[in-house]
C-alpha cells in the first residue's frame, strides 16, 4: 500500500524556486536553534549532575528539569497566535533576549538557593518556546514539499548540534571556570539575538497573511486533527525521551557507578546519534514516505533500547563502551523522529493554519518533556528497588518506541 502521508517527489528546480527563504533567513533560523539546544544541552545534564553531587533526591531533579516543559506546555497556544499577529521575526528575537536572562538566572541560582531552579527553569522555557514556534512555522512556510523533510531535518540538526556541543562544552567549561560557564551561554544569547532580528526581516518575519482578514463573516474551515495525530506523536516522543535522558539518566548513570563525566558522555553521545540521524531520516522520508521512515525508526529504537538495557546492568562489568553505543542508537531513534514529524505536520496542514497547529506540537512537546523526566525519575526509583536500575531509561524509551509503532499501523489504516 502506497504511504500517503507525504509528497513523494523529488525535489527540482519549480521546489527550489517556490521555497521563499533567503540564505540570511536560514543562518538566522539555525542560530537560534543552535542556541536553544544548547541551552537545552549544557543545561539539563549539567544541573541534574550537580543536584545529585549536592544530595537532591531524583524526584528535586527530575521537577528542575520539567518546569522548562511546563512553560512550553503552557505558553505554546498563546505563542501560536502572537506569531500569528506579530509575526516570527519580533517572538523569535524576544525568546532570545529571554534565554539570555534564564542562562544568567541559572548560575545565581546554583550559587545561592536551589529552590529558586524552578522559577528560572521555567522562564527559560517560555523564552525557548519563542524561538521553537516562531523558527518552525517560517521554516514550514517557506520550504517546498518535495525537499520539506531535508530542510527540517537541517533545522532539527542544529537543535541536536547544540546540545551535544552544549553537554560536552559546559562539563569542560564547569571544570574549569564553575558557575561562570551559564554567564558565557547567557553572552551567547546576546551575540546571537541582533544577528537572527537581522536575518528574518523581509516577508518571512511578518504576521500572517491571512490576520488582516480575519475579521470577515467567512468562517474558518476546522483543521483535520486526526490526520496530524501521527506528527503529533513524534513531538511526544522527541520531547519526552530527549528529556528523560538528558535530565535523568545522569542519576541513573551515577548510581550504576559511572561518575558526572562519564554519566554526561552518554548523554553527549546519545545527542551525536540524534544529530546524525536526522539528514538520514529527512531524506529517507521525502523518498520513501513518512510512515516508513518511521516504522524503520520504531524498530531500531526498540532494539537499542534492549541493547542498553542489557548492557546498562553490566557497567561496572566493562561494558561501558557498548552501553554508549547502545544509547546512540537510541538517540537515533530519538532523533529521526523529529524531521520526519514535522515533515507531516507541513505537508498536511493549510499554510495559514500552520502556527495553530506548529503550536499544538510545541505544546504536546512540552507536557512530554514535563512527564518524560518525572516519569524517569520513578522508574529509576522502582528498578533500583528490583535491582534492574540499568533499565529505567532504556525500558521507557522502549515503550515509548513501540507505542509510535502502534500509531503508525493506526495511521496507515486512517488515510488508506
Amino acid at each position: 500500500m502506497a504511504d500517503t502521508s507525504t509528497i513523494e517527489t523529488q525535489p527540482d528546480s519549480s521546489s527550489i524556486k517556490n521555497s521563499t527563504l533567503r540564505p540570511g533567513a536560514v543562518i538566522a533560523l539555525i542560530a537560534s536553534m543552535l542556541l536553544v539546544g544548547t541551552s537545552f544541552g549544557a543545561v539539563a545534564p549539567l544541573v541534574s549532575s550537580l543536584l545529585e553531587t549536592r544530595g537532591f533526591n531524583e524526584y528535586f531533579t527530575g521537577g528542575v528539569s520539567a518546569m522548562l516543559a511546563v512553560a512550553i506546555a503552557v505558553f505554546s497556544p498563546a505563542v501560536g497566535k502572537l506569531v500569528e499577529r506579530v509575526g516570527s521575526q519580533r517572538i523569535n528575537f524576544i525568546g532570545l533576549l529571554g534565554q539570555a536572562l534564564g542562562f544568567a538566572g541559572l548560575g545565581l541560582a546554583l550559587a545561592y538557593y536551589e529552590p529558586l531552579l524552578f522559577l528560572v527553569r521555567f522562564e527559560l522555557g517560555a523564552a525557548a518556546n519563542m524561538t521553537f514556534i516562531a523558527a518552525e512555522v517560517a521554516l514550514l512556510r517557506g520550504v517546498a514539499a518535495a525537499i520539506r523533510g531535508r530542510v527540517m531535518a537541517a533545522y532539527g540538526s542544529s537543535l541536536a548540534v547544540g546540545f551535544s556541543s552544549g553537554v560536552f562544552f559546559s562539563d569542560w567549561a564547569y571544570d574549569r571556570i564553575g558557575l561562570w560557564c551559564f554567564g558565557l551561554v547567557a553572552a551567547a544569547a546576546l551575540f546571537i539575538a541582533p544577528i537572527a532580528w537581522w536575518g528574518m526581516r523581509g516577508a518571512i518575519g511578518k504576521p500572517s497573511p491571512h490576520v488582516a482578514s480575519q475579521n470577515s463573516d467567512v468562517p474558518a474551515s476546522p483543521l483535520a486533527w486526526r490526520s496530524l495525530w501521527l506528527s503529533l506523536f513524534g513531538a511526544i516522543v522527541f520531547g519526552a525521551l530527549d528529556m528523560a535522558i538528558a535530565g535523568t539518566y545522569p542519576v541513573e548513570g551515577q548510581r550504576l557507578g559511572l561518575t558526572r563525566s562519564e554519566a554526561m558522555n552518554i548523554v553527549g553521545f546519545t545527542a551525536l546519534g540524534m544529530v546524525f540521524s536526522q539528514p538520514l531520516c529527512g531524506w529517507l522520508a521525502d523518498k520513501f514516505g513518512a510512515r516508513k521512515t518511521l516504522t524503520g525508526i520504531g524498530i531500531f529504537g526498540i532494539l537499542c533500547c534492549i541493547a542498553a538495557g542489557v548492557l546498562s546492568q553490566r557497567v561496572l562489568a566493562g561494558e561501558k563502551i557498548w552501553a554508549t553505543v547502545a544509547f546512540v542508537g537510541i538517540g537515533v531513534g530519538v532523533g529521526g523522529t523529529y524531521p520526519v514529524s514535522l515533515k507531516i505536520l507541513g505537508d498536511r496542514t493549510p499554510a495559514d493554519k500552520l502556527p495553530i497547529a506548529n503550536a499544538r506540537f510545541s505544546m504536546l512537546y512540552g507536557y512530554a518533556s514535563l512527564f518524560g523526566p518525572i516519569l524517569s525519575a520513578f522508574a529509576i526509583d522502582v528498578m533500583e528497588s528490583f535491582g534492574y536500575l540499568g533499565w529505567a531509561v532504556p525500558g521507557l524509551s522502549g515503550v515509548t518506541m513501540a507505542i509510535l509503532l502502534a500509531l503508525v499501523m493506526w495511521d496507515r489504516k486512517l488515510n488508506s
